[in-house]
């Protein structure tokens, strides 16, 4: 290395002739550092993994596809329909219901179309999209959050369907006269999370709740989930400490337990908390 061997002393720092303190006696170091060229680290560049761009590319080609759904266009006016082509291969592997929807034999020189006339040409685009890979735009989201939540429900695809419930949630602000309707749609569609923030909504205002809400439509079984949002309310928001304690914990916790298992992530509180109790079980 390079630099001096010998020291100055303390005595000739200290002496007032020497101007090497400044009024407060502090002693200013300055330390300049030289690095040569082979010493630099350079971090190679390693591309990410073709897959999913491959598989966008993909998207929609007519070249390569071997399947084609016909939405029908929602025009009272017409009975014209959308084509959008896929491959098999990829709805196999991808979404399984969509996929069911063909005939078993894929090996035909003709291309196999099927109708598809519950969800709009423009959902199903979002949906198509999404099995290859890609990002559904947060605005779409939010703006067609329950269409998705139908779509991706009624055909399992699972992850589509978590962030438009995700997206529903986070841009609906529950109140008294949107309540019930919440409850039952997120019963409905299996949306334990928007279920979950209902519940929550009715043990944080249970004395309003009582004179203002009906409950002569909500189903029995959801009493159970509104005990939970009730103790969670009591805990402030924790869950019971003990670590296996499935019955209290909070929707997102299951759910990350769920996937970190590699188990379905998707249903209702009850139906999660069964297939983690069974996989901890066999473990």
């Amino acid at each position: 290395c390079w630099g001096w061997a010998d020291f100055m002393k303390r005595s000739v720092i200290l002496h007032h002739g020497s101007n090497l303190l400044d009024n407060n006696g502090t002693l200013a170091v300055v330390v300049s550092m030289t690095t040569t060229e082979e010493s630099l680290s350079v971090k190679p560049f390693v591309p990410k993994n073709p897959l999913v761009r491959k598989m966008q590319g993909m998207f929609l080609d007519e070249s390569t596809a071997d399947v084609s759904f016909d939405v029908k266009v929602n025009d009272t006016k017409t009975s014209s329909s959308v084509s959008f082509q896929a491959h098999s291969q990829i709805l196999q592997g991808f979404a399984p219901m969509l996929a069911d929807l063909f005939e078993s034999n894929f090996l035909g020189e003709e291309m196999i179309s099927v109708p598809i006339t519950d969800v709009k040409s423009d959902i199903f685009r979002l949906m198509l999209w999404h099995v290859y890979g890609g990002q559904t735009e947060e605005e779409a989201l939010r703006v067609h959050a329950k269409e998705i939540i139908d779509a991706a429900d009624k055909y399992a695809i699972v992850n589509l369907k978590l962030e438009a419930e995700a997206a529903y949630v986070n841009s609906t602000t529950i109140t008294m006269d949107n309540v019930i309707d919440n409850l039952l749609y997120a019963d409905a569609k299996n949306c334990a999370l928007l279920k979950e923030v209902v519940m929550d909504f009715f043990a944080e205002n249970h004395d309003e709740a009582v004179k203002k809400v009906s409950f002569d439509d909500v189903p029995g079984h959801l009493m159970k989930d509104l005990l939970v949002a009730v103790g969670m309310s009591k805990r402030g928001g924790k869950c019971n400490e003990k670590e296996k304690d499935f019955d209290t914990m909070r929707i997102n916790e299951l759910r990350v337990k769920l996937d970190k298992m590699g188990l379905d992530v998707d249903g209702s509180r009850e139906a999660m908390i069964v297939a983690l109790r069974k996989s901890s079980q066999g473990s």
